[in-house]
């Protein structure tokens, strides 16, 4: 059975997952909105929830399934960032994110059909 995350939890989730947008920002400003973007799509951030998701629950099964939702995401994220790439000159920033958004859904939804997972 399952058990509430705390508060304590909670934080130190949300401070850990802060740091890692802090960081990429931080790169960004630093290095340029290129390296920024490399580090905001690193595999650090998705080890960090994979880590977290050990750390509180000490189910390596779980954690494996989460590995194979962090793969469908994965895909999806490279059709929503070529969408958003180039939907953003052509519909602005709020267009751009509402066509990738879209469109990451519709990918997610196609590779769950493709590959029964869940």
């Amino acid at each position: 059975m399952k058990t509430r995350p705390s508060v304590r939890v909670i934080a130190f989730d949300f401070l850990f997952g802060g740091v890692l947008v802090a960081g990429a920002l931080l790169m960004a400003a630093l290095l340029g909105p290129t390296a920024g973007g490399i580090l905001a799509g690193a595999p650090i951030r998705t080890s960090g929830v994979v880590a977290l998701h050990y750390i509180h629950n000490r189910d390596i099964g779980a954690t494996t399934e989460m590995t194979r939702g962090v793969v469908m995401a994965m895909i999806s994220n490279v059709f929503f960032a070529i969408t958003l790439y180039l939907a953003i000159p052509r519909w602005g920033i709020v267009g751009g994110f509402l066509a990738a958004g879209a469109v990451f859904v519709v990918a997610v939804l196609v590779l769950s059909y493709l590959v029964p997972w869940f």
